[in-house]
């Protein structure tokens, strides 16, 4: 059983690429596939959870199918860098329920958010109503995409694939 430096040996990986494809499938599913007993699997399982490299499991929806048809990259510097501006602005953009996704970012702009809109009138009123209401903006950039190509939560090279 060879480990890399995470401490993930072949079945390991093999266990996560399963579960990047679908997670809940059962431990006996989970063990024909990968040539393990049900038992091992859910041993297996539950340490990777404990070792936080599974860190839950959920749903993936359709945002189109929720009338989500809008994805708005945003771009957002603040007037300060300070470490009270920076936790006002992340609690308040946390509340923000239009927003999929929000990184603190090196570089020109101070982060990156992803925004999920109706249409892009219901994204001017987000625009309006919500980002530019933010505690310490200073500047935003929007970006509409046109189509999504890749949305992966994890590269596949990262459990060997």
């Amino acid at each position: 059983m060879t480990q890399d430096s995470v401490g993930l040996d072949r079945l390991d990986r093999a266990i996560l690429r399963e579960l990047l494809r679908d997670a809940r499938i059962s431990h006996v599913a989970l063990g024909q596939r990968i040539g393990l007993s049900p038992t091992s699997c859910a041993r297996r399982i539950k340490i990777l959870e404990d070792a936080g490299i599974v860190a839950g499991h959920q749903a993936v929806l359709d945002p189109k199918r929720l009338g989500l048809s809008t994805t708005v990259i945003v771009r957002i510097s603040l007037q300060s860098q300070a470490d009270e501006a920076l936790d006002a602005f992340e609690r308040a953009i946390a509340a923000c329920s239009c927003v999929a996704r929000c990184l603190l970012m090196s570089g020109t702009d101070d982060y990156l958010v992803t925004v999920l809109a109706r249409d892009i009138e219901d994204f001017e009123d987000i625009h309006r109503r919500q980002l530019s209401r933010l505690p310490g903006v200073a500047r935003i950039q929007s970006s509409f995409a046109i189509r999504e190509v890749i949305n992966r939560p994890v590269p596949p090279s990262a459990v060997g694939a």
